[in-house]
């Protein structure tokens, strides 16, 4: 008996902390004569029942952007078994409607896609995706106020949040609210637009919002470092923390313990010298000129360093920043890490300009014990 009170007061003194491990490394499939996959930019993304499913995207099949190539926006859905071995490819099935860049969300074993583009530009759709038999089943809901691609959806108080975004006329600074009584409606304002942002939920009261950017008329583009937080009780959107860098594209999840966790992203530094000379060149009238720097950027492209693999955890009760483990493989940006109990899954996504991986990173939320 005294072995056991010992042994629970040993426990009880120590603080419980979770850390990221690392897990086993996946491949999208390849195509005929084993030919590997090229990979999905902004994939829609999501987990229904025990299924995940990576879907739709942008990739560029033939030629890069820089080599005249034309972005091509695939429907193929890729139906994986979540077990407690790994991701076990299911089946494959075609969809009717397929975008990329859209916000995701999976909540209550439902997954739901909102927004986003195809080939015409940024759609307004929404979308209700629930699997039977391992087939998935899709259900048109109310559509969003304006088309917008590049934001972000999270669940939270039972209710569908959809987060800043962007079309051709503007970045939005607008968070709407979904029910099903009245569809989406405007419910709160950001002190600034942004897209590509990394938005996670409590699933409670709070939305919170990290780095992301505004494009701006001939100039370059605003990156954010700052971490807001929606508090949807009183309506109150405010900074509470500043990103040790400014980060755009990156992708993150709400750690189990009551903590923000930032996979990656993109610090603009490559992307604003891109910018720079597109501005540049629509400025000059002068032919050769044009030519000459459109080959620097082209250049910049192909040489383009990649994105971020550090990842953070920011603790909102202590209001500090640590490392976690860095990403292993490939560092994805625009894609939705997706949790699952303890898992976190990141599927596919973009690793250099114009140029997407084929890779599902796995991990999980591990606990542990200090003193």
């Amino acid at each position: 008996m005294r072995f056991w009170i010992l042994l629970m007061v040993g426990i009880s003194a120590c603080s419980s902390e979770h850390r990221m491990e690392w897990e086993k490394v996946y491949f999208l499939p390849g195509g005929e004569n084993n030919t590997p996959h090229i990979g999905l930019a902004g994939p829609m993304a999501g987990i229904t029942g025990d299924r995940l499913v990576i879907a739709g995207g942008a990739n560029f099949p033939v030629k890069m952007p820089w080599e005249g190539g034309t972005k091509a926006y695939p429907r193929q859905a890729y139906i994986y078994g979540i077990e407690d071995g790994g991701l076990r490819l299911v089946r494959q099935q075609t969809l009717e409607t397929a975008v990329a860049y859209p916000g995701n969300c999976s909540a209550e074993g439902v997954w739901y896609v909102a927004g986003g583009e195809n080939e015409s530009g940024p759609v307004n759709t929404v979308m209700k995706i629930r699997q039977e038999n391992d087939a998935l089943v899709t259900e048109l809901m109310a559509p969003l106020p304006v088309p917008l691609t590049n934001g972000s959806l999270v669940s939270a108080s039972g209710k569908l949040y959809f987060v800043g975004g962007e079309n051709r006329a503007f970045v939005s600074d607008k968070i709407y609210a979904y029910s099903e009584a009245s569809g989406w409606k405007e419910a709160y304002s950001l002190p600034y637009p942004v897209s590509h942002a990394v938005v996670v939920s409590d699933g409670k009261s709070k939305i919170y919002i990290a780095g992301g950017r505004k494009r701006n008329e001939n100039a370059i583009s605003t990156l954010y470092d700052a971490v807001l937080e929606a508090d949807l009780a009183s309506g109150k959107v405010q900074q509470i923390a500043t990103l040790p860098e400014a980060l755009a594209a990156g992708t993150g999840v709400w750690d189990k313990q009551g903590s923000i966790l930032l996979f990656g992203g993109d610090n603009g530094e490559t992307f604003h010298r891109v910018e720079a000379l597109i501005a540049e060149i629509g400025r000059t009238g002068d032919a050769e000129k044009k030519k000459e720097l459109n080959e620097q950027k082209a250049q910049l492209q192909r040489s383009h360093p990649g994105f971020s693999k550090i990842c953070r955890k920011y603790n909102l009760k202590k209001k500090e920043w640590t490392h976690v483990l860095p990403l292993p493989g490939h560092s994805p940006v625009t894609t939705t890490a997706l949790t699952y109990g303890d898992r976190v899954i990141i599927p596919s996504g973009e690793i250099r300009a114009g140029v997407r991986t084929n890779q599902i990173l796995t991990g999980k939320q591990v606990k542990t014990y200090e003193k």
